[in-house]
C-alpha cells in the first residue's frame, strides 16, 4: 500500500473518531432537551470539538471566570493590589450562592479574599464587590483587547433593572473555552503566565463538582466554574487528563426540560470529551 493510501486511511479514521464523538454529544443533548453549545480545545494541538460554539447564552456564574481574569489583569498593570481591603456593606449583599450574605456588615475583605469567595463558593456578593471595584468599562475593555467580542459583562448580579433595559451578561462556549485555553498557555495579556496559573489554581479549589468533573477519573486535574439560573445550567474548565493531555471546555445549556437530566448530560458530555482528548484526540501519534 502506498504512503498516500496509508495517509488517506488514517485521515478517514481520525475524522470517524471525531464524528462518533460529535454524534454522541448531540445524542446526549437531544435526550436532555433544551438548547446546547459545546466547545473543547486541545491546548497543545489546537484541535477543536464544537457544537454551536458561537451561540449566545445567559452567562450565569460562568461570567465569574472572565471577571477573575480581569482582576488579575488590573493587578498586573498596577491598577489594584490584591491586598487592598474592602469593607462589606449591607447594600453590597445580594442573594443566591455564597456565604457573605450570612456575615455581618463591616467585615474587612481583601480583593484576593473576594476573588477566592467568588470562585470557590460562587459568592454573588463578592462578585458584585469586584465588579464595583474594577468597573464594567475596564472589564469590557480587557475582554475586547483579547479578542472576545461576544462575551459581555454588562451589569452586576441581581441587577434586574439593568437586565430589563437589555444589559445582560452573555457568553459563548467558543469564547469561554478559548479564554481558558489561553489562560493555561499563559497567553492572556496583560496577565503574566504566573497570574494565569494563580487563576487556575483558585478554580481547582471550587467546591461545586456535580457537573463537568462528576464522572471524570480521580487522577484528572480540573479547574472549573459552573453556573446556573432557573432555566440555565453550564460548566466550563481546564482539564489535565491522567496521561497529561490538557484541554479547555465549555458546556452550556438553556431551556432544558429537567434540571437533573441536563446536569447529568453535562457530566456525560464531559466524560466523552475527556476520553477523546486523553487518548490523543484525532492527532496522529508521534
Amino acid at each position: 500500500m502506498s504512503d498516500e493510501s496509508v495517509a488517506a486511511m488514517a485521515d478517514v479514521e481520525e475524522r470517524s473518531e471525531k464524528q462518533i464523538l460529535l454524534t454522541a454529544i448531540q445524542r446526549e443533548a437531544r435526550l436532555a432537551g433544551g438548547r446546547w453549545a459545546v466547545s473543547a480545545i486541545g491546548c497543545e494541538s489546537g484541535e477543536e470539538i464544537s457544537l454551536h460554539p458561537d451561540d449566545l447564552f445567559p452567562a450565569a456564574s460562568v461570567i465569574k471566570v472572565p471577571l477573575l481574569a480581569a482582576l488579575y489583569a488590573a493587578r498586573d498593570t498596577g491598577l489594584v493590589s490584591l491586598d487592598e481591603v474592602r469593607e462589606l456593606r449591607q447594600e453590597d449583599v445580594v442573594g443566591g450562592s455564597g456565604v457573605l450574605l450570612e456575615l455581618h456588615p463591616g467585615l474587612p475583605l481583601t480583593l484576593e479574599d473576594l476573588a477566592r469567595l467568588m470562585i470557590v463558593v460562587s459568592d454573588n456578593t463578592a462578585t458584585n464587590m469586584l465588579i464595583d471595584r474594577l468597573g464594567v468599562p475596564f472589564i469590557e475593555e480587557f475582554l475586547l483587547s483579547n479578542g472576545f467580542r461576544r462575551m459581555k459583562l454588562q451589569r452586576r448580579l441581581f441587577d434586574l433593572d439593568a437586565r430589563a433595559q437589555g444589559r445582560d451578561n452573555l457568553i459563548t462556549a467558543g469564547e469561554v473555552a478559548e479564554l481558558l485555553r489561553r489562560m493555561h498557555l499563559g497567553d492572556l495579556p496583560p496577565l503574566s503566565p504566573a497570574s494565569c496559573e494563580e487563576c487556575l489554581s483558585i478554580m481547582r479549589r471550587q467546591q461545586h463538582r456535580e457537573k463537568l468533573p462528576a464522572l471524570l477519573p480521580p487522577g484528572a486535574v480540573v479547574a472549573s466554574k459552573p453556573g446556573g439560573l432557573e432555566d440555565v445550567t453550564h460548566d466550563c474548565g481546564l482539564v489535565i487528563t491522567e496521561s497529561g493531555k490538557a484541554y479547555s471546555v465549555a458546556i452550556l445549556c438553556a431551556d432544558f426540560r429537567d434540571r437533573r437530566a441536563a446536569e447529568h448530560a453535562v457530566a456525560l458530555i464531559s466524560l466523552r470529551l475527556y476520553e477523546y482528548f486523553d487518548s490523543g484526540g484525532s492527532q496522529p501519534a508521534d
